[in-house]
């Protein structure tokens, strides 16, 4: 009876181990696919398909950054509104050839939506 019981329980944990390494894996899209799902899409759609982000920054503003050219022209339109800029990395879920992804893609993201999607090998 002993060892019915044992083995029952080895059955059950090996099995838990299969799910989760399953949930574990993460979809690898192709960039096309990528770009159409995400390009200028709310941060909601992200955690959906994709999780939370292996890591996380978020955007600071250089020392001097309002002499750029241009910038005071955006700043001077509501000056106490402060958008919330963020930077989500992603590790290999974009293939570029077969069996190829790229080490980390980039989503850069200005209050909760997609602005830029960036491939890098680096």
């Amino acid at each position: 009876m002993k060892s019915i019981f044992r083995f029952f329980i080895a059955t059950i944990i090996l099995f838990g181990f299969t799910i989760n390494s399953i949930a574990d894996q993460k979809r690898v899209f192709s960039e096309e696919e990528f770009l159409s799902l995400f390009s200028g899409k709310p941060k909601s759609r992200v955690l959906k398909y994709l999780g939370e982000p292996d890591i996380k920054d978020i955007a600071i503003k250089p020392k001097g950054a309002n002499s750029v050219v241009g910038s005071k022209i955006r700043m001077e339109k509501n000056p106490k509104k402060k958008d919330k800029i963020e930077m989500w990395y992603y590790n290999n879920i974009v293939e570029y050839a077969p069996k190829k992804t790229y080490l980390k893609v980039e989503l850069t993201l200005i209050n909760d939506r997609i602005v830029n999607v960036g491939f890098f090998n680096q």
